[in-house]
């Protein structure tokens, strides 16, 4: 009988060794896979990305409301190329910078609130100048009418006075 309590004790032992191998040898073998983040030589602030990111989507909206896609198609590059100089920056330098941020999910996530914030903003002043303009329209159209009752009257008054 003691006999058999060793060799159960010594057959625990060697499991619990094995086990112990085997989550070593697998625990060797994981390997974390970091990003290696690259830093643009020429890195963007937020703001900058913030107004470029702006202007781009600006754009998108412009082109999307353009019936002729062709010409759409072809003028895309062009313009974006006009913002990221007017920026300063080349095409290859905006993709590291994006590359850059997306890396850091929660600014970009700000980036791109501020943007939505940014349009936001443009489309309340587009809205704005509509309705001025719309008032505008709608005051010139009464004078312009007023304008014909007044001759209409001054013509009608001349030809009973004629008479």
């Amino acid at each position: 009988m003691e006999l058999s309590k060793f060799s159960n004790s010594s057959l625990s032992i060697i499991k619990l060794f094995s086990l112990l191998i085997i989550f070593l040898a697998l625990s060797s073998c994981y390997e974390e896979n970091k990003t290696v983040v690259i830093i643009p030589s020429n890195l963007l602030s937020e703001q900058q990305m913030i107004d470029i990111l702006t202007e781009i989507q600006i754009a998108e909206a412009g082109f999307s409301i353009n019936k002729n896609i062709k010409s759409s198609n072809e003028l895309k590059p062009e313009y974006y190329n006009k913002v990221l100089e007017q920026h300063s920056i080349t095409l290859k330098q905006f993709k590291e910078n994006t590359n850059y941020y997306h890396n850091y999910p929660k600014v970009m996530e700000n980036i791109y609130e501020q943007v939505l914030a940014n349009l936001s903003q443009v489309q309340n002043s587009v809205i704005k100048e509509k309705e001025a303009f719309d008032e505008k329209v709608k005051a010139d159209s009464i004078a312009m009418i007023e304008d014909s009752i007044k001759l209409i009257l001054q013509d009608s008054t001349q030809i009973i006075l004629a008479d």
